[in-house]
C-alpha cells in the first residue's frame, strides 16, 4: 500500500523559499503521528509533504492508494483542490483535522472518507477497512481520559524547514470554554491526555535537553500537569508550552514549572478590555494583573509570548489603537496578534451568521489575519488597518530593542526571535500583495 500524507498551505502557513529554511515554524506532529499509526502489517510505503516547509511539487510523485489530507479552515480550500487532484488520479482520499471535524458534511463532499476528531483508533481502522474494500465514508470515535499515542515518525520529517527544538504533545485538550475557540467544540474538549510514562519515554528517546510542548493548554488538567512536571524534574530539561495566565497563582503548579525547567510560556492574554474577556468566557484573565503576571515569570527566567485578539464586540477603536503600546508597557517578550475569527462550524460562526454579520464564506480568509465579519464598534476596514498598524508598531525596531533589553534570557536570542518573526510577517505581506494582483493558479499547474 502506498500512502501520501499532506499538510496543505494557507495564506500564512506556506513555503517561503530560503526564508522557510532559516526561520522555520515549529515542527507539526499531525502527519508524522498519522504515519506512526499506520498498521505495520500493511507494510505501507509512506510519504509526507508539508506545504508550509516544502515546495509543493507533485508532478514526479507516484500514484498512491491512499492520500490523507489534514486541514484547518484557512487551508480547507487548498485541501479540497488537492483532494480533487488526487481523486482524479485514482487515489482514495481521506480528509481530517480541525475543519473536517467541525464541518464533516462539507468535507464529505470532497473526499472518499472523513475522520472526525482524534484519529488514534479511527485512522488505523480506516486503513484496514480500505485494504479489504470496506472503507466507510466517516469515522468518529469519542475519547476521554487517557489515550495512548505512538511516538511520531520523525524520521519522515524534511531535513530542513523547522525550528531545531523538537516538539511533543502530552495533553490534547483544554477544559476552558472561551467563546472564540474551537477546541472546546470538538472531541478535544474532553482534555484527552497521554500516559505520562509514554510522554517521558518519547522525550528520552529524542536525546535532547530542550523541547516544545504543542499542547493547546499544558495546565488545563492541573493534576495531570503536576504529575507530569514532577516526573520531568530529573530529566533536567528546558521546555516551553502554552499555559493560562493565572498559573502563577497556583503556587504548587508554578513551582513545579520552574523546577522542571520551564523557560518559556505562550499565554492567551487576548484583550486589554475586561468586558471583552468576561463576555468571551475568559474571566480568569484579569487585565489589572497582566504586568504582575509577566513580572513573576521574568523573576524565574521564563520568557512570555503573549497572544492578543482584536475585534471583540466590546472593543472600541480607542482601545484597539493602544494595543501595541500597552503590550510594550507590560513587557511582553514576543507578542502575537490575531483578528477575531468565527471559524466555520463554531458557535461564534453560527451567532454571527444569524445576525447577518459575516462578510464572506471564503475559508481561505479565515486565517485570523483577515476581517471576515462586521465588528460592533468599528468598520471592517478600520479593524483591518488597526491590526496591520499594530503589527508594524509592535515589530518596529524601537519595540524589538526594548523587548531584547528586558528579556529574562539572552539579548541575542530575543533579538533573533523578534527579528525572525518580523521577517516572516514582512515576507507574508509581500507574498499576499503580489497574489492580489494575479489570478489564482489551478492546482494542476501547482502540482
Amino acid at each position: 500500500m502506498k500512502i501520501l500524507l499532506i499538510l496543505p498551505r494557507d495564506n500564512i502557513y506556506r513555503y517561503h523559499g530560503i526564508a522557510s529554511k532559516i526561520i522555520g515554524p515549529y515542527a507539526p506532529l499531525t502527519l508524522v503521528t498519522l504515519a506512526a499509526l499506520v498498521p505495520k502489517e500493511l507494510e505501507a510505503q509512506i510519504d509526507l509533504l508539508d506545504e508550509g516547509a516544502q515546495k509543493p511539487n507533485y508532478e514526479n510523485k507516484t500514484n498512491y492508494d491512499v492520500v490523507g489530507i489534514t486541514c484547518v479552515a484557512s487551508s480547507a480550500n487548498r485541501a479540497y483542490e488537492l483532494s480533487e487532484y488526487w481523486r482524479s488520479r485514482g487515489a482514495f482520499v481521506v480528509l481530517g483535522g480541525a475543519h473536517p471535524t467541525l464541518m464533516p458534511d462539507e468535507a464529505q463532499q470532497h473526499a472518499d472518507s472523513v475522520v472526525v476528531g482524534l484519529a488514534e483508533e479511527t485512522w488505523p481502522q480506516l486503513l484496514r477497512d480500505f485494504k479489504i474494500g470496506a472503507a466507510q465514508k466517516r469515522y468518529h470515535t469519542q475519547y476521554s481520559g487517557e489515550l495512548a499515542s505512538p511516538a511520531p515518525r520523525r524520521d519522515l520529517f524534511p531535513l530542513f524547514g523547522y525550528l531545531p527544538a523538537p516538539t511533543i504533545i502530552a495533553n490534547r485538550g483544554c477544559n476552558n470554554h472561551c467563546a472564540y475557540c474551537v477546541i472546546n467544540q470538538s472531541d478535544y474538549s474532553r482534555c484527552v491526555v497521554r500516559p505520562i510514562s509514554e510522554v517521558v519515554e518519547e522525550i528520552q528517546s529524542l536525546r535532547t535537553r530542550r523541547i516544545i510542548f504543542l499542547d493547546p493548554n499544558l495546565a488545563s488538567n492541573r493534576e495531570y500537569a503536576k504529575n507530569l512536571l514532577q516526573t520531568l524534574i530529573p530529566l533536567r530539561l528546558k521546555w516551553m508550552a502554552s499555559a493560562p495566565s493565572d498559573v502563577v497563582y497556583d503556587r504548587e503548579l508554578f513551582e513545579l514549572m520552574v523546577r522542571s525547567g520551564c523557560e518559556g510560556v505562550l499565554i492567551g492574554f487576548e484583550s486589554f478590555s475586561q468586558a471583552s474577556l468576561n463576555r468571551s468566557g475568559k474571566k480568569f484573565n484579569q487585565v489589572n494583573q497582566y504586568k504582575e503576571i509577566i513580572r513573576k515569570f521574568h523573576a524565574h527566567g521564563i520568557v512570555v509570548s503573549g497572544c492578543f485578539v482584536l475585534g471583540f464586540d466590546d472593543d472600541t477603536p480607542e482601545v484597539l489603537a493602544r494595543t501595541a503600546e500597552t503590550v510594550y508597557d507590560i513587557n511582553i517578550d514576543l507578542p502575537r496578534y490575531a483578528i477575531l475569527t468565527p471559524f466555520p462550524g463554531s458557535h461564534l460562526f453560527t451567532h454571527f451568521k444569524s445576525e447577518g454579520r459575516l462578510l464572506t464564506e471564503d475559508w481561505s480568509l479565515y486565517d485570523s489575519q483577515h476581517v471576515v465579519f462586521r465588528p460592533k464598534h468599528i468598520s471592517p476596514a478600520q479593524l483591518q488597518q488597526i491590526f496591520t498598524d499594530t503589527l508594524k508598531k509592535s515589530f518596529s525596531y524601537r519595540h524589538i530593542f526594548h523587548r531584547a533589553q528586558i528579556a529574562p534570557h539572552s539579548l541575542i536570542l530575543s533579538l533573533m526571535a523578534n527579528l525572525g518573526l518580523r521577517e516572516t510577517l514582512l515576507s507574508a505581506w509581500k507574498e499576499e500583495a503580489g497574489q492580489a494582483q494575479t489570478l489564482p493558479v489551478h492546482v494542476e499547474e501547482n502540482v
